[in-house]
């Protein structure tokens, strides 16, 4: 009797411990099915083995355009149209300066400017929050570039002469063959050739036609400009020019660039023109120094004729 009663407690017991497991096993399903909070899972793509992640790219850092005196110009693609104070200039963007003219530009922050004074051209390169390049076709660019770590500013010309700062105030330009830098604060590294030079605060270097650069010399505190003029034949010429200035000077003859030899030598021949009673000569030299001349047109060369000797001849008389 007492192992019958056993049994069926027994029984009891394993039905009733069945029924809580089933009770909760079937609230887990539920819960797991309706009541769950966790968060949508988001799908990461596979990295290869070895591979490292790439980092977000930084939007591009413009060039801003802070000041415009006289025409400029710019241009994305082939149309010039006019630049204006708040214009942002990406990279491919050319810029170009009118007789007179000038713009300064922000580049990535408003510690480091440019500056692109008159009958100059200018290409912007690459600009992020490392590397600001910029091309000079022609002309020059004053920069006032001042560093963070890690960024680099980069001039090239289209010779291939790089100009490379992390922190300077120098100019650099290019006029005919002849490329120059001249440096007032910093250094930067003047390359061309396969040779660099370090033209440091005070000093100034030049490149002929992609040659190697010359050694670094002291920026001169005067400038050079020794001019000659002459008469000429020619009624329709005013005056002829010649003269001489240091290597890398520019020179303008009544606002137009001469041609300067690589041993700084110049000539120029100035038409004679209505009004026109003086010509005016100026030198500006790497570092943005000036100096004028000024020398009055030539009178104009009469040209005589050769004398001619007349003979008599008495036939009647005897000798």
């Amino acid at each position: 009797m007492r192992n019958s009663s056993r049994d069926s407690f027994g029984r009891v017991l394993v039905l009733g411990l069945a029924l809580v497991s089933l009770i909760a096993l079937g609230g887990w399903f539920v819960f797991d099915r309706f009541g769950s909070t966790e968060p949508p899972r988001v799908a990461v793509a596979d990295t290869p083995a070895g591979s490292r992640a790439v980092p977000a790219q930084v939007p591009a850092v413009r060039a801003t355009v802070t000041e415009v005196v006289g025409l400029v110009e710019w241009t994305h693609g082939a149309q010039w149209k006019a630049l204006s104070v708040g214009d942002e200039l990406a990279p491919d963007d050319s810029v170009r300066t009118s007789p007179g003219a000038r713009v300064d530009l922000w580049v990535g922050d408003e510690a480091s400017r440019l500056s692109i004074p008159e009958r100059s051209e200018v290409q912007v390169g690459e600009v992020t929050s490392s590397v600001h390049s910029i091309r000079l076709a022609r002309g020059r660019v004053d920069v006032d570039y001042r560093g963070k770590e890690g960024r680099v500013l980069r001039v090239q010309s289209e010779s291939g002469t790089v100009a490379e700062t992390r922190e300077a105030r120098f100019t650099m330009l290019r006029h005919g063959a002849v490329v120059a830098v001249a440096t007032r604060g910093g250094s930067v590294n003047l390359s061309s050739a396969g040779v660099t030079v370090q033209v440091g605060a005070g000093q100034q270097s030049v490149v002929f036609d992609g040659a190697k650069p010359l050694a670094p010399e002291p920026i001169p505190l005067e400038v050079l400009l020794k001019v000659a003029a002459k008469a000429s034949a020619n009624e329709a010429l005013c005056v002829s020019l010649t003269g001489k200035v240091r290597v890398g000077t520019e020179v303008f003859v009544e606002g137009e660039p001469t041609e300067v030899a690589q041993d700084g030598s110049f000539r120029k021949d100035v038409p004679r023109l209505e009004g026109l009673s003086q010509v005016k000569v100026v030198a500006r030299e790497p570092s943005g120094e000036i100096s004028e001349m000024m020398l009055a047109c030539r009178p104009r060369v009469r040209i005589r004729p050769p004398r001619t000797e007349t003979v008599k001849f008495r036939w009647k008389e005897a000798p």
